[in-house]
């Protein structure tokens, strides 16, 4: 996935009602605020008008009409208003005064953060907060690392590398695929669990590789990457390769940007068959089928992940998540259609339309199994952490610095995705929240529909988790299906649905590992996989569990710009702005012990 240090955000100004005065101390000469670019058209967008983008110090990119961006550009710290009026007339073959071109001063361009404040300071930059968003990123490779990285790898965007590159693929699916099978391969692994750390540190290489495979693509168009880091995608850690400058690029190459992550995880899949080439290794070749559940999983485009920018740089709309309240608004019979989707050329219009149809019973049902899971989760990994934390004790006691720490390490990231689920519940129901009731202000019915709603949501939540016999850890021989999840929401009256008590009845009272005094790596195993593994799907069968390893980078989000809002180019003086910027992530499954599944 790629994401840019800021994911898309949004922001979109109204135009102002100033009657073009200037406030006190705003009289001299206005300038650009520092690390200001000008980057020039929007290429390629999806817009019956293509905006103009500019990109903040911060990474952030702005999206504004032609003719705010036409004064920012005759801003240079000498011209007066009159001067930059009269350019602006000739530029845009239309009158502007110099009373015209300060209101959007004062009232649009400050605000953004394009033009410097009134005494010359820089101003105080505020970035939205856009929904699944990348959270806590931290850089790990600077810039001149990733440059250095990029100067070796951009070769293997060159057409005909490409070309041969696309053939190696194939061959090497066909041959696995068709002719040696992944039987020998699963069984070997299966025999020696010890090699499942193997692959899952192999794994977080291929997850590094698909990242330096998006920057190399960004730079390979022209674009300048930015540095690579970590954070936390909704629950599970992530990489992040910042190629928001991806954005001056046209379509073409926004989508190479987009696309350059899964073409690395090909190439890595061809570099394991030459490796078991030479080697007659045969554990390694689970990492081409890893590779494949990766591409497919990044080219599902309803989270922040591959397959969401390759639509939004298809579509040339930056942030769809944005689009989703305009959308809905205009898809109501009767409705008038939303100034926001009326920007929308007509087909990129049906496409998001029916994006968002897609989307939305989708995140219900992921977020809403989440919730039903969360309990057994919860207990899950309060089991798993006590039994580390007793081998953290033990392995200090002995003086087993090395084990203690890794014991540790273990604990920690046993808490991240509980931590992950508990942020992101928290952080989509205070958006909702303030929405709901900032859109009930003034009207009485909507207020106390507002008041139900919440309250109703409030109470069904309680049902769900307040414990009830539920909170048990989940049992070897269960798996999380969706199928599983779709019949555990039968069961929501019962206030535990994904433990019923007749369920619990069959897993024996579902004990934790503590409780049988074993090991879980001891325990019996579902046939076809090394571990059991839980989704939040959370529905009970035996498949090997899965490990989310994310991979994001900031700017155009794994190309594009998603998450930006924008507002329409109107023939005033007053325009509306968006401001946008973009993550991608890449996510890897392993086969192992853990029952945590990336999404």
């Amino acid at each position: 996935m790629t994401t840019p240090p800021d994911e898309q955000q949004t922001q979109v100004l109204r135009p102002g009602n100033g009657d073009g005065a200037a406030p006190a101390g705003s009289d001299g000469p206005p300038r650009l605020a520092d690390g200001i670019e000008l980057v020039g058209v929007y290429e390629d967008s999806g817009y019956e008008d293509p905006p103009y983008i500019a990109r903040r110090s911060d990474g952030q990119v702005i999206q504004m009409p032609y003719l705010l961006y036409a004064v920012a550009e005759q801003v240079d710290g000498r011209r007066e208003y009159d001067e930059i009026a009269s350019r602006v007339t000739e530029e845009l073959k239309r009158g502007v005064s110099a009373d015209n071109v300060r209101m959007l001063v004062e009232e649009k361009l400050r605000p953004l953060g394009i033009l410097a404040q009134a005494d010359g300071s820089s101003p105080a930059l505020k970035k939205l907060d856009p929904l699944l968003a990348l959270k806590l990123r931290t850089g790990v490779v600077p810039e001149p690392v990733v440059h250095r990285l990029t100067s070796i790898f951009r070769v293997f965007f060159h057409p005909a590398v490409v070309v041969a590159m696309l053939a190696a693929i194939v061959a090497v699916d066909v041959w696995f695929f068709f002719f040696h099978g992944v039987a020998q391969s699963t069984r070997e692994l299966a025999y020696n669990p010890l090699l499942a750390l193997m692959v899952l540190g192999l794994v977080v290489v291929a997850t590094a590789f698909h990242e330096i495979g998006h920057a190399s693509a960004c730079r390979y168009g022209g674009a300048k990457p930015g540095k690579m880091g970590v954070g936390i995608y909704i629950v599970w850690p992530a990489f992040y390769t910042d190629v928001t400058d991806a954005y001056r690029l046209g379509r073409g190459g926004r989508l190479r940007t987009d696309l350059g992550g899964i073409y690395f995880n090909g190439i890595f899949a061809v570099a394991i068959a030459g490796v078991y080439a030479i080697t007659g290794f045969e554990p390694i070749l689970v990492l081409i089928v890893v590779q494949h559940f990766v591409v497919l999983q990044q080219l599902l485009p309803f989270l922040r992940l591959d397959g969401y920018y390759i639509l939004s740089d298809l579509t040339g709309v930056p942030d769809l998540f944005a689009r989703i309240k305009p959308t809905l608004k205009s898809a109501m019979p009767g409705g008038e259609t939303d100034a926001k989707a009326e920007e929308l050329k007509p087909w990129v219009r049906v496409v998001t339309t029916g994006w968002v149809l897609a989307l939305i019973p989708i995140l219900l049902l992921v977020f809403g199994l989440l919730a039903i899971n969360l309990p057994r989760m919860i207990a899950t990994v309060y089991d798993s952490f006590l039994l580390q934390a007793g081998r953290v004790s033990t392995a200090v006691a002995g003086g087993d610095v090395l084990d203690g720490a890794i014991g540790s390490l273990q604990a920690f990231f046993l808490v991240l995705p509980v931590a992950g689920v508990t942020f992101t519940f928290a952080r989509i129901g205070k958006s909702a929240v303030t929405g709901a009731w900032s859109w009930s202000e003034g009207a009485p019915v909507r207020r106390a529909l507002v008041a139900a709603s919440v309250g109703g949501l409030a109470a069904l939540a309680g049902w769900v988790l307040v414990p009830n016999g539920d909170y048990r850890p989940i049992q070897p021989n269960e798996r999380g299906t969706i199928v599983g999840g779709l019949q555990q929401v039968r069961h929501v009256p019962s206030g535990r649905p994904a433990l019923t008590e007749e369920r619990e009845e069959e897993l024996g009272g579902a004990p934790s590992v503590r409780e049988r005094g074993g090991n879980p790596a001891e325990e019996e195993k579902p046939a076809g996989g090394v571990g059991a593994a839980t989704d939040p799907a959370g529905a009970t069968t035996g498949e090997p569990a899965t490990t989310g390893t994310t991979t994001t980078a900031t700017a155009p989000a794994q190309t594009t710009p998603a998450g930006t809002t924008t507002a329409p180019a109107e023939t005033t003086p007053a325009q509306t702005t968006g401001t946008t910027t973009t993550t991608t992530t890449t996510t890897t499954t392993t086969t192992t012990t853990t029952t945590e599944d990336a999404p």
